[in-house]
């Protein structure tokens, strides 16, 4: 086989597996931090509105996925809390990006705990937590790290 068709062979094989890897599409969270992380996740769920699920634990050095697929947002949100007390919040100034929680696994939908023009988690016994915008730049993937 001449070495210019093994070639093409070969990065045709390749790009074919990056293109049907699910893995290596949707929105992993690295932990770069020296703690154990637990992670929230928001984002625009096309049918209910803007989405929070947590948790995911990640130990230092590792990273998992928060979110399978192709991304289809700009924009999204994260929390995290860590094992020595670490918080990733939002920083001071930022609008937006109020999302109820609790302690245990949830998936929570903001539209449900909206009083009047507030959200309200206190009132359906959950804390808010205002989480940190991330811009996933449109890309169908995104990685964000996590770190001290």
């Amino acid at each position: 086989m001449p070495k210019r068709v093994f070639l093409a062979l070969i990065v045709f094989i390749l790009a074919s597996f990056v293109l049907i890897d699910p893995s290596l599409a949707g929105f992993r969270v690295c932990n770069r931090s020296n703690q154990r992380v637990d992670v929230a996740f928001s984002y625009p769920h096309h049918e209910f509105g803007w989405t929070a699920e947590g948790w995911w634990t990640i130990e230092p050095s590792h990273c998992r996925t928060v979110m399978n697929g192709n991304l289809t947002n700009r924009y999204y949100y994260l929390y995290a809390r860590g094992s020595k007390g670490g918080e990733w919040k939002a920083p001071g100034g930022q609008e937006g990006g109020f999302f109820c929680t609790k302690n245990s696994r949830f998936v929570l939908q903001n539209r449900n705990f909206i009083n009047g023009s507030k959200l309200d988690c206190a009132a359906n016994n959950l804390e808010g937590k205002q989480f940190f915008i991330v811009d996933a730049e449109g890309a169908p993937n995104h990685v964000h790290n996590l770190s001290n």
